[in-house]
């Protein structure tokens, strides 16, 4: 989610900075880099959507969700990136506060649209009770984690008039909290929660049919998932330094 979805928020800025300095195929690339990028996330949140097996998935929502979340959370990494390797000037932070402040916008709509949904069905009902009221820590990740934390706070400190290069950037951190607390809520919760194969009726067996999994991350999870992140930062650098990806000077774009 954070690289790729980054990767076609640079194409995309590529796009829209195309200047005659530019390479000529950096337009097409730009393009073919965005298309890629809804194909690719259409393809894994459809993985999920087709999945009957577990009762937080198999939802057509789940695709254009997908889409959303990596464009939001990958525009979140190149906020922290661009301040990093070559800060904000004024009206590069007005398009991109504007911009990060409408993804994650988009993120939550669908994300209720969801959670709207599986209410609609009754089946779902004990599912979205489980996760959004009485499952322990995945309530607390998504109410606080995601919904204040990772969605509420930074759009209100990239749309408030008084918005600075600090704002959008603590918007940017505080985006990619939420975006861990929501993956791991709809990852490790779903698969936490038991499917209901006969409705009406108590499953259990040996097997622990029925019941929910309880799980913690341990210490080579935890580290594989930093070194992923870390990976993504270390090829974004180095292509920022072996790519004329940036604008020479960001004051003036």
């Amino acid at each position: 989610f954070l690289y790729t979805g980054m990767f076609a928020i640079v194409a995309f800025y590529l796009w829209m900075q195309l200047e005659k300095r530019m390479y000529r195929y950096a337009k097409p690339a730009g393009i073919a880099a965005l298309v890629w990028r809804f194909v690719l996330t259409t393809g894994t949140g459809s993985i999920f959507a087709f999945l009957v097996a577990r009762q937080a998935y198999a939802s057509a929502v789940l695709p254009p969700l997908f889409i959303a979340m990596s464009l939001a959370w990958g525009m979140a990494v190149f906020v922290l990136v661009q301040a990093v390797v070559g800060g904000i000037g004024d009206d590069l932070l007005r398009r991109m506060k504007n911009l990060l402040g409408v993804l994650v916008a988009l993120v939550l709509y669908f994300t209720v649209i969801y959670h709207m949904t599986n209410l609609y069905f009754a089946r779902q009902t004990e599912f979205e009770r489980f996760i959004l009221l009485d499952g322990g820590v995945y309530p607390w990740l998504f109410w606080v984690g995601y919904v204040l934390v990772g969605s509420i706070v930074p759009m209100l400190l990239v749309w408030r008039p008084a918005a600075t290069a600090r704002s959008l950037q603590a918007a940017a951190v505080l985006t990619l909290v939420g975006a861990f607390a929501a993956l791991y809520v709809f990852i490790i919760g779903g698969q936490s929660f038991p499917l209901e194969i006969f409705p009406g009726f108590d499953v259990s067996s040996s097997f622990r049919d029925g019941a929910i999994a309880h799980y913690a991350p341990s210490l080579p999870e935890v580290l594989l998932g930093i070194g992923g992140v870390a990976a993504a930062f270390v090829i974004t650098l180095v292509g920022v330094q072996l790519f004329p990806i940036l604008p020479a000077d960001v004051t003036d774009r």
